[in-house]
């Protein structure tokens, strides 16, 4: 057994449970899109693709302002940086409530909102979490990522009432609302890392069973970041994300329309499926492949790749099947197995990033990793929205995607853990 710093509470699982509450309020502003998509398309008269156009430059700009929250980490900490996120999404989110031409929703939902999402969701709060663990960085990890599964989950539905009871506009500006409330509470709970406060990961004291279960690149390497881009390891596991990401985007962007619209299921038993099927499943996913990934590291020192595979190939298989859902129960099986292989992979490829380089400039690889891999995921609303019109439906783009999964999959074989071949620099 580990032996612990005091018998207080460990600060570590504060840190948890801040990040758990930002990023509960960010995906469920961010994912909102799925349910004010189908009404914005009626009252406009939009075409799928056109309102996607806001949604991905949404994602792209949210991909680099991560890497300068990942910087403002390190520079006034992840309190202050999702704070200011909260301030900037919020004002954002109740100015969505005035749009009257599509310039206007691809201006602000598109360039101002996710300035201030960037700020206060993924980037910033999993990598806090990761510097606070390291024997159980997996499960700590995931614990922190249920608050953004679980966020679509609530605000999905919550989304839909508002809508129906006062109008989107209103539902618009509430948001905003939620999203500073939570940004502020969850910051106000966020520490830079132990060190900082006395104290070692997990809440241990340091001894030589706990250091033999760290991770040597944790322990024994700092990685300079541009030691780091000058690895073929870097670029493999870039790749080995790729395919599922805009997979994902794309559904996560589409797949309310989908079912509501195509396939004819009424919109608030759409919704269910969308916050209790997909996204719950993706929640269990989390979970279960951090513990997975935790055990399998402390018992048999494996690597956490065998999720990472399951993650890839598993929605690569589910995508291969949506082209033949016609109805309710095959799209809340399609739906649940999309879910839970894709969660199994949301909640490992951060915690590997660090087994791969370690924690020290974590913040920053975490946001440099979103920018070289973030075009990917940008494309996924995109290539939906764009296949639906031009073919009348989205069985291109699953078939597109889904080949693009495996491929990733394959490319995680081949990353392989850097070796420190010269100094490295800071």
């Amino acid at each position: 057994m580990q032996r612990k710093e005091g018998k207080k509470i460990f600060q570590g699982y504060w840190v948890v449970a801040g990040a758990w509450l930002a990023m509960f309020v960010s995906a469920g502003s961010q994912y909102s899109f799925a349910v004010f998509q189908p009404v914005l398309l009626e009252e406009f008269g939009w075409t799928r693709g056109m309102i996607s156009t806001g949604f991905t430059l949404n994602m792209i700009l949210m991909i680099g302002m991560g890497l300068i929250g990942g910087i403002l980490v390190d520079k006034i900490g992840p309190k202050r940086t999702v704070i200011i996120g909260g301030v900037i999404g919020a004002v954002g989110m109740a100015l969505l409530g005035s749009v009257t031409k599509l310039w206007h929703f691809i201006l602000i939902y598109g360039a101002l909102l996710p300035v201030g999402l960037g700020l206060s969701y993924y980037v910033v709060n999993v990598s806090t979490v990761r510097r606070w663990f390291v024997r159980r960085a997996s499960t700590m990890v995931a614990v922190a990522l249920t608050g953004s599964g679980l966020g679509i989950v609530f605000w999905t539905p919550v989304a839909h009432q508002f809508i129906k009871n006062f109008g989107w506009r209103t539902g618009y500006v509430w948001f905003g609302v939620f999203l500073l409330i939570g940004c502020v509470l969850g910051g106000l709970l966020l520490k830079k890392n132990p060190e900082s406060y006395g104290l070692h990961p997990d809440g241990d004291i340091p001894s030589p069973d706990t250091d033999a279960q760290k991770d040597p690149p944790v322990l024994e390497v700092i990685w300079g970041v541009k030691d780091v881009l000058r690895t073929s390891t870097w670029w493999t596991q870039i790749l080995g994300q790729s395919g599922y990401n805009i997979a994902i985007a794309g559904l996560l962007a589409h797949l309310i329309t989908w079912g509501a619209n195509d396939i004819g299921i009424p919109m608030g038993t759409m919704v269910s499926i969308y916050s209790v099927g997909f996204v719950s499943f993706a929640v269990v996913g989390r979970l279960v492949s951090g513990v997975v990934s935790d055990w399998l590291i402390a018992r048999y020192r494996y690597s956490r790749k065998p999720m990472l595979y399951f993650c890839s190939f598993g929605v690569a298989g589910a995508l291969f099947l949506c082209p033949a859902v016609e109805g309710p129960r095959t799209l809340i099986a399609a739906s649940c197995l999309l879910g839970f292989c894709y969660g199994s992979g949301l909640s490992i490829w951060p915690v590997y990033l660090a087994d791969l380089f370690g924690v020290g400039n974590l913040p920053v690889l975490f946001g440099l990793g979103g920018v070289f891999n973030g075009p990917m995921p940008a494309l996924g609303p995109v290539l939906y929205g764009f296949s639906y019109d031009i073919t009348g439906s989205y069985n291109t783009a699953f078939i597109i995607t889904g080949i693009l999964c495996v491929l990733s999959g394959i490319a995680i074989y081949f990353i392989r853990v850097p070796v420190k071949s010269k100094p490295l620099t800071v």
